[in-house]
């Protein structure tokens, strides 16, 4: 169970970087782009929330940043800290 655990946790750490460098790609400029991204990466959040019921355990805040689109904002980046405490303590 601990690989697989790995690997969506790891999945999920890359969707919310992918968010956060939507907002760098607007920063610059790239608001299609921008959009497409964050639009891809949270329907993908969405889809292993449902395909892995022990992410709203362990990540019980990551549903409602999803519905309040907070994570597009700051949401993404407190969440990927909690996520890294999570991914450090299946290293030990």
């Amino acid at each position: 169970m601990e690989p697989q655990r790995h690997r969506v946790l790891t999945e999920v750490a890359g969707h919310l970087h992918r968010i956060g460098s939507a907002n760098d790609a607007e920063d610059h400029h790239y608001k299609e782009e921008a959009e497409r991204m964050r639009r891809e990466a949270c329907a993908s959040l969405r889809e292993l929330l449902e395909q892995h019921p022990f992410l709203s355990a362990l990540l019980p805040e990551l549903r409602r940043e999803l519905d309040t689109d907070h994570i597009l904002g700051f949401g993404w980046s407190q969440l990927l800290d909690e996520l890294e405490v999570h991914l450090s303590a299946l290293k030990e």
